[in-house]
């Protein structure tokens, strides 16, 4: 684990260790519009970003563990990580992806139950780390934070809601539309095609959509062949976002 005495509002993390400026035109950090961070004025994500400690942590290294009683939320700056849950039967689920400017752990920092999933880092990551009362003072102080927290966290369940509701739906349609949520929300775009910044195996998209994985490599060959995705190790290319939402059936 690597601390920083200063603020992180001057930069991010490249390799654990080593700090790399990240700022646009005009100064501003740039962090996803649809990301908490994106969401906050730019003086409340000054102060935001004042709070907690600053870590890091190194790809594949498990940074909030499934049942445990920690109750402090990440504010990821940098990289991301993926989320998943492990049912009883120890049938282990991906629930989500998570980027730069999102808040992390949040539950247990709002609530009193112990975690309810497990969060890997996918690549090098830096965060600041806040305490339960550190985040509910600051938003306190910042009803406009607690708003924005409120939509996320309201998004989030949308988001699951969704999920459940499309199990009756074609096994295709499940996956068409996993994959435009993710690549419209997290992804980027260059030149004709999307890019996620996340791998995502899949076996992770089976488990998002709720099929088996033989039937999600099936669905994602079709997609290949007519010129929707083009497949690659560990990921996925959209070619063609507009095709691939009719395939999802959304308007």
């Amino acid at each position: 684990m690597v601390r920083w005495s200063h603020s992180p509002a001057d930069s991010t993390i490249g390799e654990v260790g080593k700090i790399i400026p990240r700022r646009v035109a005009g100064g501003s950090l740039a962090y996803p519009q649809a990301s908490l961070l994106g969401r906050l004025s730019e003086r409340t994500r000054e102060d935001f970003l004042a709070v907690g400690v600053s870590e890091s942590r190194p790809a594949g290294m498990t940074i909030i563990s499934q049942g445990e009683t920690d109750s402090s939320a990440l504010l990821l700056l940098h990289g991301s990580v993926k989320v998943q849950a492990t049912d009883p039967a120890g049938e282990r689920t991906l629930l989500a992806i998570r980027v730069g400017g999102d808040l992390i752990g949040e539950m247990a920092a709002l609530d009193v139950g112990p975690r309810s999933a497990t969060v890997i880092a996918c690549t090098d990551i830096f965060f600041k780390r806040m305490t339960k009362a550190e985040l509910r003072n600051f938003l306190a102080r910042h009803p406009d934070a607690a708003i924005e927290v409120a939509t996320m966290l309201s998004e989030r369940l949308r988001w699951a809601d969704r999920r459940r509701i499309e199990h009756g739906r074609p096994a295709s349609v499940r996956v068409a539309r996993v994959l435009v949520d993710l690549y419209e929300a997290y992804g980027t775009r260059s030149g004709g095609h999307w890019d996620l910044s996340v791998p995502l195996t899949r076996e992770e998209l089976a488990s998002i959509a709720g099929i088996k994985l033989s039937t999600a490599e099936k669905i994602i060959r079709t997609f290949q062949q007519e010129g929707l995705v083009s497949g690659r190790y560990r990921g996925i290319a959209v070619l063609d976002m507009s095709r691939l939402r009719q395939r999802a059936e959304i308007a």
